[in-house]
């Protein structure tokens, strides 16, 4: 697990609900790893080569908090012969955020998947919020 900012709701909740939704639908997970990254592409790099030299074959998948991150474990895997297409030699890495630098790794196949944040469905709730409070309606 790559997270973000240690006390970045955003970061905590990406960081829990991904492995709890999984084990939800039933897909035991045993994490062997998180590393803080502070939403950084190198120091991502950096955390998944530290853990490729320690556990090599027995990363099953990296989940990033953002697709900066996920590049940066792409990179490192990558530099190690996995996620280059071959999908006999490829490591999930899934990511949030959806930017074109992460759906162009998705096409390649060296990536799995990102998660879209929804912007204007997050704008939408923000201002229907702030106007029910300007009501003196309830949030």
């Amino acid at each position: 697990m790559l997270q973000g900012e240690p006390d970045n709701p955003e970061a905590v909740a990406r960081t829990k609900y991904s492995v709890s939704t999984l084990n939800d639908k039933g897909i035991k997970t045993e994490e062997l790893a998180k590393q803080v990254c502070n939403w950084d592409q190198a120091l991502a790099q950096n955390a998944t080569e530290a853990w490729f030299s320690k556990f090599s074959n027995k990363i099953e998948a990296v989940i990033a908090n953002n697709d900066g991150m996920a590049q940066g474990a792409i990179a490192a895997l990558q530099a190690q012969g996995y996620n280059n297409g071959d999908a006999a030699k490829t490591i999930p890495v899934l990511g949030v955020d959806a930017t074109a630098a992460a759906q162009d790794l998705i096409a390649k196949g060296f990536m799995l998947g990102s998660v879209l944040q929804d912007a204007e469905g997050m704008a939408k709730a923000l201002y229907e919020t702030g106007m029910n409070l300007a009501a003196g309606k309830s949030a």
